[in-house]
């Protein structure tokens, strides 16, 4: 799924209550910033803020141990152009534990940025928000009571034109991706009570709910109690471990034996990495 893609088109329309959390301000100007080169190097938003300010915001998925000299360059190219230094943040909105420098300190030079871990945003004011660019968003943030965050946003979807309720239901999916297969599930059981329809053969995120779904439904048709029991053990053993199981190891387990139910459930043990369990 291209979370870029789906990220970098929402911010086209600016998502002013995220700016508000994140700067305490709200842009008045969107600027268009592109600097050919080798590559091209364009920055994922640009704007000039009421306090008049120059903001510059990457969004991020992944750790990257280079981001902060990525961000001094675009320092560097974003003063040239405007005469003006910009304040610089990194929005991270990956699902891994956020692990970045966000500073360069050498001999002759002193450089930092300011780095966010969107999961640490409270959703609130993004699903308080009259834009559906915010809604979408509050999925990536703190949510407390997933079910009721949820549903908020599908009544914010709901109420839009059908062309706009697609691409929002289908940006909703992509997103999720980048958090739990527990909170996809969550998105398709709230859309099977809300007067939604959806090309779900087109959207990943529900062909692996689907997928989750049919193999729970073969576990359930075992004969076999044992299997069942330990299965069902062993799986919750492992999530305690190593948290969300992901669909490859849900599938081995699903068709797993006995005997080897009880082989993993030692080598669990000492397992450092999930994948030890089944080496």
């Amino acid at each position: 799924m291209n979370y870029d893609i789906t990220l970098k088109d929402l911010f086209q329309n600016i998502p002013q209550r995220l700016l508000q959390l994140l700067v305490s301000s709200q842009a008045t100007e969107l600027l268009t910033v592109e600097y050919p080169a080798v590559k091209m190097r364009r920055p994922d938003l640009v704007a000039r803020l009421t306090d008049g300010r120059l903001y510059h915001l990457e969004l991020q998925r992944d750790n990257d141990a280079t981001m902060v000299w990525r961000m001094l360059e675009y320092y560097l190219l974003i003063t040239q152009t405007f005469n003006q230094t910009p304040f610089q943040q990194v929005l991270y909105v990956g699902k891994a534990p956020l692990a970045m420098p966000r500073t360069i300190v050498e001999s002759t030079l002193h450089f930092s940025y300011e780095l966010i871990d969107i999961q640490q945003l409270d959703c609130q004011p993004l699903l308080a928000s009259a834009a559906i660019e915010d809604n979408l968003l509050a999925i990536l943030c703190r949510i407390d009571n997933q079910p009721q965050a949820v549903r908020a946003i599908l009544e914010k979807i709901i109420r839009l034109d059908e062309n706009a309720k697609q691409d929002a239901l289908k940006k909703l999916g992509i997103l999720a991706g980048l958090r739990t297969l527990e909170l996809q599930q969550l998105i398709n059981l709230e859309m099977e009570n809300m007067p939604i329809t959806i090309d779900k053969a087109d959207n990943l995120w529900f062909q692996e709910g689907k997928l989750e779904g049919r193999q729970e439904g073969r576990l359930e048709g075992k004969q076999e109690g044992q299997v069942e029991g330990e299965l069902t053990l062993l799986r919750r053993l492992m999530e305690r471990r190593f948290g969300t199981l992901p669909l490859w190891t849900l599938e081995r387990l699903n068709h797993a034996t006995c005997e080897e139910l009880e082989t993993w459930g030692m080598q669990l043990l000492e397992a450092k990495r999930l994948e030890d369990i089944f080496n």
